[in-house]
């Protein structure tokens, strides 16, 4: 009788288990849509116009492989517009851009990601005609490109914008950019490093070409992150969870090398 009645236990205890198992499992996973850029070539960019793709996409798809309570989607769309929804709560997140102190209204950014340099490039002409040995005070004078929306250029930069001192033409790829500076209608550009020689590898030019574009300051080191803004509705009352849970994977892939891999594969790919 007594092992009659252990069996019968074991087997109930085994049967309340796999019900809250299966109880568990028919939880549907939380659908979150994460916005990326969709000019920002190699890091977040539309692939043939439609499918998101880059740096950061390949990252952010192989760390929510890894969370199966979010059944996460990418979309894009150009960083002015991409910030102007994310402030006013229309999408949860966007990536990757930059900590800046003039963007107080953005809640929570993710952990560090990757590291970018920004750099200034300038035309041949323009070098041999001045000397830009500091930035931006040396530039005065000159014709910028910049990728509308883009501040990495810093605030003392942009100062001079606005007092005359630099004139800036804004465009919303890096591609168009670097065709304006191609074709002399400016003199300067100032985009990151990697995103350069991904739009000059777009562009299809030449070793003889690219020579012709001289590196003349570094501007920064900075970090790229999802930003996650204000919830003015309250859509997202899993935003904090979902982050936290983001941070813990990206933290886990930056330890153990899986963020390098996964960019080396993609220069490699």
């Amino acid at each position: 009788m007594h092992n009659g009645i252990g069996k019968r236990g074991t087997w109930l205890w085994a049967a309340f288990i796999s019900l809250l198992s299966c109880g568990a499992s028919a939880q549907e996973p939380i659908q979150v849509e994460l916005f990326g850029e969709e000019n920002n070539v190699p890091y977040a960019y539309l692939e043939d116009g439609i499918q998101p793709a880059g740096i950061y996409v390949r990252i952010l798809r192989e760390a929510f492989s890894k969370l199966p309570d979010y059944n996460v989607t990418f979309a894009a769309m150009p960083f002015k517009r991409g910030m102007d929804m994310l402030q006013s709560g229309q999408i949860i997140g966007y990536f990757p851009p930059y900590r800046r102190g003039d963007r107080d209204w953005i809640e929570r950014y993710s952990v560090p990601i990757l590291q970018e340099t920004v750099v200034a490039i300038c035309n041949d002409e323009y070098v041999r005609s001045h000397t830009p040995d500091h930035f931006p005070q040396d530039l005065k004078g000159a014709k910028f490109a910049n990728n509308a929306g883009y501040r990495l250029a810093g605030p003392a930069f942009f100062t001079m914008v606005e007092q005359g001192d630099i004139q800036l033409e804004e465009a919303n790829t890096t591609a168009s950019n670097l065709r304006l500076l191609m074709a002399g209608r400016v003199d300067c550009y100032v985009n990151e490093r990697m995103a350069i020689l991904a739009g000059l590898r777009e562009l299809d030019i030449t070793p003889e070409i690219a020579r012709k574009f001289n590196e003349v300051a570094i501007i920064a080191r900075e970090f790229g992150y999802v930003a996650f803004g204000p919830d003015p509705d309250g859509q997202w009352p899993y935003r904090d969870r979902f982050a936290d849970d983001l941070d813990r994977i990206l933290g886990e892939m930056k330890e153990n090398g899986e963020i390098d891999r996964l960019v080396t594969d993609y220069f490699a790919y």
